[in-house]
């Protein structure tokens, strides 16, 4: 195994004790903190949604938040959707590491995972696209244009108490522009090496309705067909995987006000095209998988006065796709046909029971139903077990915010599930924020998370029930403790988050665990320091940074690598500067260390055989302004690995494309 490389140039205590300083110079800045009102308290903090289902300052949340707005996301320069999550803190993002079922990207925070990174939800506009057959997200086929995200809320830490089990080590809310803000024309084009694309969207009004229909097509040829600098010449390491993608884009959003409380909401999405998976000496798609993935959804909301409000909200999701699949190591050809369907209806209702108090209730059902014969099958026999499996949760929550007085708020929360494979969960939720004085937080909190198993995962155990199992997998669970502080300086905003992890009944990945009889046999402990710092420098200059340092022990049971499945150090940091009204640059690195993900080699068991290396990346956009008759347009030079890196995320045969460039030009009108 390799030496890791410290390549963070403060160690942990040394952070921790500069982010001491910070705490005891904001607390010396006011000392009369009981003549303080609310209001001083609350000064133009961003607000967040996502953390309790309460609209909250981000210093009165009970998780951390990260909050990606929309020009982060243009800034940054992302082809992918799943590459602006390389600015959040201990968010661990691989491209393209997945190879089968799906070729597409990972995104897990504080690693941990597989390449499905199946233990955190995503949620967009509160509607999950974890999906049902493996977990995780499949993020090239959510339907959804990187234009018409408004912003997204990432929860950093176990959020069960607001969204139940899969909630595990965090959240992502993916939050879209509502159809009043997307009037009239955009086109955006683009072209360069091994990516091309074209998105339309028009946005009108008809009185009290507001609509907005997005269109697109993209053409992604991937990695390279060879890795540039092997780790091994044995085996076929030297090829990559195959993951060219062609994807066409369909959405529609409509806004309805019915009256002064009322609203009615409506969407539709549609992401369909052909991939690529597997790799030349494997399991393959003879003409590439051809995939759909569809949604509907429907919500009524009423505001009330005094700032409650009642929501119901219903949406159905279909995941679907085509494929012959054909063995290169035994000629045979399989039925790789999937079908997925989703239904979920939810009603949430937030009052005011006092003036220090506010209550958000509610509660959802959700039925699963899927297809997939040559993923469900017996492992013995390789014959399959049945034609659909179907899967059912039922859901009760609540969250109570209670301001003690006006520098003290308590959240107490929780959410108790039952669902079809491991019965009833109670997740439970405790923060309290101190306002020390104003501007400057304490955060302190205790939660409760599981996850439940997969179906594939379920399957599994299935399939060598009777045979080699002695109990029945059970749901994973975490116990997590955090001190978090928030501070706001003139032109800088600070973010630490001190956090303790204990993981339990960790699902093992590998054979060799199912035959140990040991399905929920990992434990770790997880534990670190992250931070996010937003620094103005100038009037037209400002730096985003990021950081995490994470410390993992295990015993590692059934030959689970948990000690090396996350980076010990990484960071980014995005600098962007305004030159004048039409010209704007913005200038990304990224530092990931040493990982070891357990299940990802290609040895038995998960017997490390190689350690991917720690890695940096350099990323850059250049863009110009100018007005295009009564609207505007831009024309953006981005180039993503800038020094031209030739190094692996998650794994061997995951080489990230060299240096790549490409033009956007967008149009508004």
């Amino acid at each position: 195994m390799k030496k890791q490389k410290n390549f963070i140039k403060f160690p942990f205590l040394r952070t921790l004790a500069v982010s001491s300083l910070l705490l005891h110079a904001a607390m010396a800045l006011g000392s009369d903190r009981n003549a303080q009102s609310e209001d001083s308290f609350l000064a133009d903090m961003p607000i967040v949604l996502t953390a309790s289902r309460l609209s909250q300052p981000i210093d009165e949340a009970p998780a951390a938040v990260t909050i990606i707005d929309r020009q982060m996301i243009r800034d940054s320069g992302a082809w992918d959707l799943s590459e602006v999550f390389r600015l959040v803190p201990g968010m661990y993002v691989a491209y393209h590491a997945t190879d089968t079922y799906t070729t597409d990207s990972t995104v897990s925070y504080h690693g941990l995972s597989d390449a499905y990174s199946h233990r955190m939800q995503v949620l967009v506009d509160g509607r999950s696209v974890y999906s049902p057959i493996f977990g995780g997200t499949l993020w090239s086929d959510i339907p959804l244009a990187l234009d018409d995200i408004e912003r997204i809320e990432v929860i950093r830490g176990p959020d069960s108490a607001s969204y139940g089990a899969n909630s595990f080590m965090g959240v992502i809310n993916i939050i879209t522009r509502h159809s009043a803000e997307s009037q009239g024309g955009m086109l955006s084009l683009s072209t360069g090496r091994h990516r091309d694309e074209a998105v339309a969207r028009f946005g009108g009004q008809n009185g009290d309705l507001t609509y907005r229909l997005t269109a697109g097509t993209r053409n992604d040829r991937g990695e390279n067909a060879k890795i540039t600098r092997p780790l091994s010449t044995l085996d076929n390491w030297d090829n990559n995987k195959l993951d060219d993608k062609q994807i066409h884009l369909l959405t529609f959003r409509s806004d309805y006000r019915i009256n002064a409380t009322d609203e009615m909401e409506f969407q539709f999405g549609y992401n369909g095209g052909t991939r690529q998976e597997g790799w030349s000496d494997s399991i393959i798609a003879l003409d590439g998988r051809s995939v759909s993935n569809q949604f509907e959804l429907l919500k009524w909301s009423r505001a009330h006065e005094d700032g409650g409000g009642l929501s119901v909200q219903f949406y159905h999701a279909n995941e679907s796709s085509t494929a012959t699949l054909f063995d290169m190591q035994h000629g045979n050809t399989m039925n790789g046909d999937t079908k997925a369907d989703r239904y979920d209806l939810e009603l949430q209702h937030t009052f005011l029971p006092t003036s220090s108090t506010r209550i958000v209730w509610g509660g959802s059902v959700r039925s699963d139903y899927v297809y997939a014969p040559i993923y469900f099958k017996n492992s013995i026999t390789n014959a399959p077990q049945y034609q659909e499996q179907s899967f059912f949760l039922s859901r009760l929550f609540g969250n109570l915010e209670w301001r003690a007085r006006p520098d003290l708020i308590f959240n107490l929360g929780a959410m108790s599930e039952n669902n079809s494979y491991t019965g009833n969960d109670v997740t439970p939720r405790i923060a309290v924020n101190w306002h020390v004085v104003p501007n400057h937080t304490l955060r302190a909190s205790y939660s409760e998370a599981t996850r439940t198993p997969t179906m594939y995962e379920k399957n599994r155990e299935v399939a060598y029930l009777g045979t080699y199992l002695s109990k029945e997998m059970d749901r994973e669970q975490i116990k997590s403790s955090e001190i978090g502080y928030l501070g706001k300086f003139p032109g800088l905003n600070i973010d630490l988050r001190l956090f303790s992890d204990e993981l339990s009944g960790l699902i093992a990945q590998t054979v060799s665990a199912v035959l140990h009889n040991n399905l929920n046999s990992g434990k770790a402990r997880v534990k670190g320091l992250e931070g996010q710092l937003q620094w103005d420098v100038g009037a037209q200059t400002r730096l985003i940074y990021s950081f995490s340092h994470i410390e993992i022990d295990s015993s590692n049971l059934d030959n689970m690598t948990y000690t090396t499945a996350a980076p010990r150090n990484s960071q980014s940091a995005m600098l962007t500067h305004r030159f004048n009204q039409n010209w704007s640059a913005s200038l990304m690195n990224y530092q990931v260390g040493a990982t070891h993900f357990p299940g990802s080699d290609a040895g038995s068991g998960d017997n490390p055989q190689y350690f991917i290396d720690f890695n940096r990346r350099w990323d850059a956009r250049l863009a110009y302004r100018f007005k295009a008759g009564r609207g505007n347009g831009e024309l953006a030079l981005i180039v993503q690995n800038l020094a031209d890196a030739h190094y692996f995320e998650y794994r061997h045969d995951n080489e990230l494309p060299g240096r790549s460039a490409w033009l956007n030009l967008k149009l508004e009108m």
